[in-house]
Parts: structure tokens; sequence; C-alpha cells
């Protein structure tokens, strides 16, 4: 936790500098444009006892250019292998473009502290940097099977601008992992797969900065629940008679509260109101029986994705969800017993509630 303190007050001491200084060492010499390779991906992976493998790829770019330049190196540390980098090619490798940073299961299992780093100190990185965790495989594999019919960066920039339709997945940024580093001791990353598509699968879960375990399928959706990062999730539900029911969730809004047994923390309880629109379903919504046991049925699922969420975060001890500090902005004067309360240890109380609104060939 220090650690993460230190690397936080490096990056503002750092912004503050480059404001006021054009001194040798801090800012990169200029290039001309046509002289420069612009970098938009960097993967980072572990390579034996003490190494690291650093993977960069530019964007497609123009079909007619071809696929997209990947490139990679070896060394002790990511700043060593990026220089070694500049030694493949003719352009000048330029990293002020990268958008996406990809870590390779092992290196995260491992400790991404070196990487975000990186990404903090280097003087042409960003803090707004997507950060991603390979499942299953390495960064290099994945950028590299990307490129081969595109770029790595113009599949994760569809992946993130389908956020919204990917109700288990959600983009998160290098400050984001760093901020709850620092205030939770927990955070969560989109994963994707090592292939061509770069395919979402779910979250990981970084307790302190090392892997510690997957959120995925209905765990994945209930993080999105609890967090409120729901526009189209669709929920299929069978019917009586025969038949499916589709209900389009478009909002979930959660608020946490602790639960005090005189001034004892014995537990959170959590109230969850989706909102949801007929998609599919031949019902009239204006008989009342239809439409509650509608809403009943889709609290339900909805419920157990939620649970699915927290469940892991009590098996983990990890607060990647937050809980604690949003009860702690709730009931300000429980504050202090919050402080450094364990998941593991607290009970966790659900209640989920759907409201079915009106949609396009049903009144209520």
């Amino acid at each position: 936790m220090r650690r993460i303190t230190a690397l936080l007050l490096a990056g503002l001491a750092a912004l503050t500098l480059t404001g006021c200084r054009r001194g040798p060492g801090l800012l990169p010499y200029a290039r001309e444009i046509e002289d420069m390779e612009l970098m938009q991906t960097l993967g980072v992976d572990r390579a034996g006892e003490g190494q690291v493998e650093v993977t960069a790829s530019s964007g497609s770019g123009d079909p007619a250019e071809g696929a997209a330049t990947v490139v990679s190196g070896q060394a002790g540390t990511i700043s060593a292998a990026v220089l070694g980098m500049q030694g493949e090619g003719s352009s000048y490798l330029y990293f002020g473009h990268v958008g996406q940073l990809l870590l390779g299961e092992e290196l995260a299992r491992q400790g991404v502290e070196p990487a975000l780093d990186y990404i903090l100190r280097d003087v042409e990185t960003r803090l707004d940097t997507a950060l991603y965790l390979v499942r299953g495989g390495t960064a290099g594999k994945a950028i590299t099977a990307a490129g081969e019919d595109g770029s790595a960066a113009d599949r994760l920039e569809a992946l993130a601008e389908d956020a919204g339709l990917l109700a288990g997945s959600m983009p998160r940024t290098v400050k984001d992992a760093l901020s709850d580093l620092y205030a939770q001791g927990a955070t969560f990353l989109p994963a994707v797969e090592a292939d061509e598509a770069l395919t979402a699968a779910g979250y990981g879960i970084l307790k302190g900065d090392r892997l510690a375990g997957w959120a995925e399928g209905d765990a994945a959706l209930g993080v999105n629940l609890v967090l409120g990062q729901v526009d189209a999730d669709v929920v299929e539900l069978p019917l009586d008679g025969g038949g499916v029911a589709a209900l389009r969730v478009v909002g979930a809004r959660t608020s946490v509260r602790p639960v005090m047994d005189g001034g004892a923390l014995t537990g959170l309880s959590l109230t969850c109101t989706l909102d949801a629109n007929m998609a599919e379903g031949n019902l009239d919504l204006r008989t009342e029986e239809v439409h509650a046991s509608l809403e009943t049925a889709l609290a339900q699922v909805e419920e157990a994705r939620i649970r699915s969420a927290l469940e892991l975060a009590q098996e983990l001890d990890a607060d990647y969800l937050g809980l604690l500090r949003r009860a702690a902005l709730a009931r300000p004067w429980h504050k202090e017993a919050l402080e450094g309360a364990s998941l593991g240890a607290l009970e966790l109380e659900l209640h989920v509630t759907a409201k079915l609104q009106r949609s396009y060939d049903a009144a209520r």
C-alpha cells in the first residue's frame, strides 16, 4: 500500500515538472512524424527469472499499408526492453499513442506493480491507458494473433465501444487500477482471451497488485449490476404456457450501507433496483399479475448474478467492488468501523427489485 501511495505521489510530481522544464532526459527528442512508427498497444509478459518480454503493436492504419507492425524485446525492465526494440526497424517507435496495455496471466500472478509504475513514470505514456489481463495466455501471443488480420488496437477499441452492449465487461484504465489499489487494496480488470479476436473473458481480480482470481459468467454480470454499468443486458425468462419472454435490463442502481450491532460492524446491506423493458414476448403487461410475475422472475435471476460477484469478493477477501468505501460514504459516522474490515467476516445482505417499464407494444 505504501508503494502504491509513492507511485501516485511520483506521478503528481512528474505532472508538475513537465510544465516548467524541458531539459535533457525529461522529454523525448523532437522528430519528424514521417520518421516515426506510432505504437498503439503494449503487452508485458514474464520471461524467465527476473526478465520481462514486451510486445508493441501499431494500429492497422490504411489497409493498403498491410498488417500492423508488431515488435518485441526482452530485458530486466520494461524500459530497457522498450529501448532495445528501437533497433528493430528503420523508424523511431513512438509510444505516446499507446492506448491499451495488456498484461499476461503469469505476469499478473507475480504482480502488476512494475507495469503500472512504468506507465506512471514514462514521459510518453498516459494514465488513461486502457488496461487488460490476458487469460490463459500471454500478451505477446494475443497481440501477435490480433495483428494477423488488423491490429490489437482496433479490436480493443471496438471492445471498449461495445462495452455498453456487453453486460459482463467494462473498460478500466491504469488510473482506475492505481486509485482502487490505493483506496481499497483490490480492483478488477477486464480480461480477454489470447485469440485473434481478443474475446472478452470477464474480469481478473487483483488483490494487492497480484491476480487472485477470475470473475466469469454470472459473477462478471454481477459486477456490472453492482456498479450500475448495464445498458443492454437481455434476460430470457420461460413462460408458464410455453415460450420465452426476453427482458432488456437498461439500468441498475445499487446502494450499500453498513449493518451495525451496537458499535460493532456485522455486515453490509446492498439494495439494487433494476429498470427493464419488454424486448420480446406475446404478453399483455396491463395485466397486473403478469407484470408482477415478470418483475419477480427478473429480480431472482439478477440477484443470483450479484450474489456470485459478492461470494467471490468474500472468498478472496478482496473488496474489488469498493463496498466498504461506498458504505462509508453512505454512513460516514461509521467510517472508523468500516476501515480495515474484512469482507470474509461480514454478512452480506442483498435485496433486488425490478421495475418493468412500458415497451413498444405494451402499456401498463
